[in-house]
């Protein structure tokens, strides 16, 4: 179950960034009116399903061994700390004047959710 799930967290995040980071590009080049805080959420949704897809995994299976409690809370509270801590930055930014420009944005919203992935990715990689 632990390939399966990696595998499909792989495939649903390298989806979302494709999709996403395109959408970006595209509405970044037309010279779109979007404000830095939609990129910004564009990038953590393509990230956020295969973090989802990693977290769930981490449950195990029904009337299986309970999930490794801290472990479990590290991981689901680490999308609401990095959201928090980018979202700040943004705002920063903004507030001084020196906004970011639309793809920064998208990479600073990718990079709210990439430690949090990664850090479930590992714990089932790492799982015995």
């Amino acid at each position: 179950m632990v390939v399966t799930v990696i595998t499909w967290s792989l495939i649903v995040a390298a989806l979302g960034l494709w999709g996403t980071g395109t959408l970006a590009v595209r509405y970044s080049r037309r010279g779109s009116h979007w404000s830095p805080e939609r990129f910004w959420l564009l990038g953590i949704g393509a990230l956020a399903p295969a973090w989802l897809i990693a977290f769930l995994g981490l449950t195990g299976e029904p009337g299986g061994a309970p999930p490794n409690k801290p472990l479990f809370i590290v991981v689901s509270a680490l999308p609401l700390l990095g959201v928090i801590v980018t979202d700040t930055i943004l705002r920063g930014l903004r507030g001084t004047g020196r906004g970011l420009p639309p793809f920064r944005s998208w990479l600073l919203g990718v990079t709210a959710i990439l430690p949090a992935w990664a850090v479930a990715l590992l714990v089932h990689i790492t799982r015995p």
